[in-house]
Parts: C-alpha cells; structure tokens; sequence
C-alpha cells in the first residue's frame, strides 16, 4: 500500500514536467532566433523603441551587426511602433531621441525603404546597428534581415570611415 502512495506522489511530481511544452509560435521563434545567431547576428532583449522614462520591461528584441565604425555620433532611433517622438522626413517613422547628422540619412533611406512591416525600429548604437523585429509576424526567413543588416554594415563602414 505504502509503494502505491510513493508513485501516486511521484507521477504527480513529474507530470507537469512532461505535460511543460513550448507551443508552435513559441518554438517558431525559438527556431528564429537561433536561425539569427547561425546567421552572425547577436539577438538581445530590449525595452521598446519607443520606451519613456520609467519603462524598463524588455519586451521587444533586437538583432544587432557589429560594425567597424564606433563613433559616439552613432547613436539613434527611428521607430514606427507608436506616435511617440519627433516626426521624420520618412513616412510613418518617428525619431525617439535626437536626430542623427545628416551623414547618417543614406544608411536611414536604405533601411526604410528596404524593410517590410515587420521592421519597428532601426537603432544604431557605437560599434553595432540593429533592426527591431515585429516577431509575432515575421513570415520571411532570418537571410532577407541579415542582408539588411550586412549592407547597412557595408554602408557605414565604407561610407562613414571615407568621412573621416
């Protein structure tokens, strides 16, 4: 009777172990994200684009390039998740911090006319540019954003580095 009792109380403590599973879209962007960091992206957490005062979930991720270019004028970001921030030149996208020189507009144009929807928000920061994906509906394979990122790389890199 006393065996009966120990696996009774056994099964209920392993149970919720085996019955724990991710879901599709879970396991689609764990698949994703992987896909990114195989591809040479870094993935890291990051609170909205849009972020205010106050706001520190991280709720949003970011797939980040390194770049050769560390400047401390590289840094800025466009987004297009709220109304929140000063209107750009580019349609439907708004800058959350100080506008960047204009040096940096080539690289800015590239990125919003070659981005889709699932693009929210563009951030340069010292030594790496990243895009800040809507995951819930990426449909397109992690290499259409990895070419975002790597001519984005090439155009700062190339272009701002001959500025010097």
């Amino acid at each position: 009777m006393v065996w009966i009792v120990i696996l009774i109380c056994m099964s209920f403590a392993i149970m919720p172990m085996i019955w724990v599973k991710q879901s599709p879209y879970q396991k689609k962007i764990a698949e994703f994200r992987k896909a990114a960091r195989e591809n040479g992206l870094s993935v890291r957490r990051c609170r909205r684009p849009d972020f205010r005062e106050g706001e520190n979930r991280l709720v949003s991720v970011c797939y980040e390039i390194s770049t050769t270019y560390k400047e401390d004028d590289m840094k800025f970001c466009i987004h297009r998740v709220s109304n929140r921030g000063q209107e750009s030149i580019w349609k439907s996208w708004r800058w959350v911090s100080e506008k960047p020189d204009k040096k940096w507009n080539h690289l800015i144009v590239y990125v919003t006319i070659s981005s889709n929807d699932n693009v929210l928000a563009l951030i340069v920061r010292p030594g790496s540019i990243g895009l800040v994906l809507d995951e819930k509906k990426v449909s397109e394979e992690i290499k259409f954003f990895k070419e975002i990122l790597l001519n984005s790389k090439i155009k700062v890199d190339q272009g701002l580095m001959l500025q010097l």
